[in-house]
């Protein structure tokens, strides 16, 4: 498990080039950051991160919105409600069957299909997405 301090600077270098983007705010309104680093292995590195809405069709999960972390060895969704216990979904690269993504006048989509769930982000924000979508590129099949 990596330390928090780890993981912190890991996305301060990714939003270093964003000067509108204060790393304690963005811990104080999205509380999933505050908990990614017990999910993360040593050699974990956070390669992007974006906040959407997940709808799935397999499982239900709780509503609200939900940390997306690209890694250099999985992908991780995360939920961290205030009064209830977080949520962690690992989806490994080698389970994945597609990833496409779809862009619209405000918001973008990314889907993801593994063997037992279909995964719809939704609701990502224009600037979220054109920050993640460099990263995510690779994986689109």
């Amino acid at each position: 498990m990596l330390s928090e301090n780890t993981v912190k600077s890991q996305i301060l270098s990714l939003i270093s080039h964003l000067p509108h983007l204060n790393i304690d705010i963005l811990y104080l309104y999205v509380p999933e950051f505050k908990i990614l680093h017990q999910f993360l292995e040593e050699d974990e590195i956070v390669d992007g991160y974006t906040i959407s809405i997940l709808e799935t069709k397999q499982k239900r999960y709780s509503a609200g919105k939900w940390l997306f972390v690209l890694t250099n060895k999985r992908f991780h969704l995360l939920r961290n409600p205030a009064f209830s216990e977080p949520t962690h979904i690992p989806i490994e690269f080698n389970s994945i069957k597609t990833c496409s993504t779809k862009k619209g006048w405000f918001f973008g989509k990314i889907y993801l299909e593994t063997e037992g769930e279909t995964f719809r982000l939704i609701q990502v924000g224009k600037k979220d997405y054109s920050f993640f979508l460099p990263v995510l590129t690779p994986h689109l099949k």
